[in-house]
């Protein structure tokens, strides 16, 4: 009688194992070495284009910070205006790219 349930549990076991093993496991880990290594770039550039914008933010903020008054109102009015700026770029550069 145990039998039967043991070998119940093996199948079942068995078939739930498999249908982890068929699941596209997507981005990077499914990726092969050459397209990886032509992507790197692209991401280093991409990467470089972020620090460069942080710094930005990280500049008009410090204005920011030590602005008082209307000034300071106008210097979150330049903080807000560079991010909406950069996300825009953002945008514009994603799907540039997704429509290859």
């Amino acid at each position: 009688m145990k039998t039967p349930i043991t070998l119940a549990v093996a199948i079942a076991v068995t078939l739930a194992r498999g249908t982890l093993f068929a699941q596209d496991l997507g981005g990077m880990q499914g990726m092969d070495k050459r397209k990886h290594r032509e992507m790197m770039p692209m991401h280093e550039n991409m990467m470089e284009k972020q620090k460069a914008q942080d710094a930005e933010i990280e500049k008009l903020l410090a204005e920011m910070k030590g602005a008082t008054g209307d000034k300071r109102v106008d210097a979150m009015e330049a903080v807000l205006n560079k991010l909406v700026e950069q996300r825009k770029a953002m945008h514009a550069e994603m799907a540039l790219h997704l429509d290859k």
